[in-house]
């Protein structure tokens, strides 16, 4: 029997945050709230191994390569398309958009040929493969610290609109049972150094069978049968303590996407949580903005300009490298780019100056804004009602959460009300876990993987109420 496809225990449950920028997974052990402790949270270093010399463990770039006969993954397809920049070939990043904002239809049309020179493969099928690539390094590693796998998954999602939700929930659903039946198809070939054989993951997909297992069979469902959680509602319910009624913020900033939302909790020691009728807000900007901004600047500096021949090869190579500047600047302060020639220096001071990153900086806060004003209001509408003071929590994850913009959310959410820090800390004594200092990136997949997800009643309004 192959080994992807083998029973699946209900001792564990986890979770798959397929980000834009970077994909994450999670797993943790099926017991009640009270019991959750360091020792049964276990995210899975699915970016490392043979090949692969991530920058953490834990955090699988969102990236594939057709690289001449070969298709890589993660960080060993960013370095490759590194190396190819000459070329002007391009990895395919970002994969996550097709669910997010792009049509959905496009996922079956033909990819640009600086990305598949070939032609022969559509969205789909790689991110086919690419889920085949995490679930297979996912089941190594959780067979290497003694973990049972296969497991039931839920699958961390956008907040979609309603006339996306059904369309993309089915969309995720196959490219997960896709990814199962290639990893059972391909085994160890996917993780191997050097990539895949295009041949061979041609060969799979042609063959890939029509899943007949139902959706028990894979995920962890929730009461209305979906297969999914709200990437906002996973990082909440991963972040509540039982300590009675108050009111989080969850700012939640990744790659592709800005995500909002406000949550009403329970009484004390009532594992309720309910979304706050109103607060939910996504910008269609992140991480990925400001690194096309960066590029734009650092090309503006530098006298050229990606659409002229004499700055395409510059162009090319500041996209490649977008992420890295981008975590160099807002980390070291100063950035040194060496384009042709010349060397371009860049200080965080002036570029976070620029009218450009300004504009965002406002949009992300009238975003913000609009969730706090009616979280805060729903607090002040159970103030007026128990004659206690109802708290709101401002809660920060995903890999945007410490850029400076996304901080002074929270240091002045622009309403005045009674304010607590929250932090993602489901288990007691969360400092002691050693992956802490990306607890925050990790904050989705682990809150996903929870057994008992806070029930999820109708949605707040202000007549209403959470018991």
């Amino acid at each position: 029997m192959a080994r992807q496809s083998k029973r699946r225990g209900a001792d564990w449950i986890g979770c798959i945050d397929f980000g834009t920028a970077l994909s994450k997974f999670a797993m943790v052990k099926a017991v009640d709230r009270e019991e959750i402790a360091p020792a049964t949270i276990r995210p899975l270093a699915i970016a490392q191994g043979p090949g692969q010399q991530a920058r953490n463990a834990f955090l699988l770039p969102s990236v594939i390569y057709v690289s001449g006969a070969q298709i890589l993954f993660g960080q060993e397809a960013e370095s490759a398309a590194i190396r190819d920049e000459a070329s002007g070939r391009l990895a395919f990043v970002s994969p996550k958009q097709y669910l997010s904002t792009f049509d959905l239809d496009q996922v079956d049309g033909l990819l640009h040929k600086d990305i598949d020179p070939t032609g022969k493969f559509t969205p789909r099928k790689l991110l086919q493969l690419f889920l085949a690539y995490l679930v297979e390094r996912a089941g190594s590693e959780a067979e290497k610290q003694g973990l049972p796998w296969p497991v039931r998954l839920r699958i961390a999602r956008p907040a979609w609109n309603a006339g996306r939700a059904e369309a993309g929930e089915a969309l995720l659903k196959d490219l997960v049972k896709s990814g199962f039946a290639l990893a059972d198809n391909l085994g160890p070939a996917l993780t191997a150094p050097g990539g895949l054989s295009q041949r061979q993951a041609l060969a799979a997909l042609k063959k890939l069978p029509v899943s007949a297992a139902s959706d028990a069979d894979f995920f962890q469902l929730s009461a209305d049968g979906n297969v999914s959680v709200r990437e906002a509602t996973a990082v909440a319910s991963g972040s509540i303590r039982d300590n009675g009624r108050r009111v989080v913020v969850v700012a939640d900033i990744g790659g592709g996407t800005s995500d909002f939302g406000a949550f009403a909790t329970g009484l004390a020691w009532r594992n309720v949580i309910a979304e706050i009728e109103g607060s939910a807000a996504v910008l269609t900007e992140a991480g990925d903005h400001l690194d096309m901004l960066l590029r734009l600047f650092i090309l503006r500096k530098a006298g050229l300009s990606g659409d002229h021949p004499a700055g395409a090869g510059a162009a090319r190579r500041l996209l490649i490298h977008g992420r890295q500047n981008k975590e160099r600047l807002f980390s070291e302060e100063s950035l040194t780019v060496e384009l042709g020639d010349r060397d371009v220096e860049v200080t965080l001071r002036e570029f976070l100056e620029q009218p450009e990153v300004t504009q965002f900086a406002d949009r992300l806060r009238e975003r913000s804004r609009r969730t706090v004003e009616v979280a805060v209001a729903c607090a002040r509408d159970f103030q007026r009602v128990s004659r206690r003071r109802t708290p709101v929590s401002f809660l920060l994850t995903g890999g945007g959460h410490d850029l400076p913009m996304v901080k002074a959310l929270a240091a002045d959410p622009g309403v005045s009300w009674h304010y607590e820090e929250a932090k993602p800390n489901v288990a007691a004594n969360a400092e002691e876990l050693d992956f802490y200092n990306v607890y925050r990136q990790l904050a989705v997949a682990i809150g996903g993987a929870i057994q008992e997800l806070p029930k999820e009643t109708a949605p707040v309004r202000m007549e209403l109420r959470v018991e």
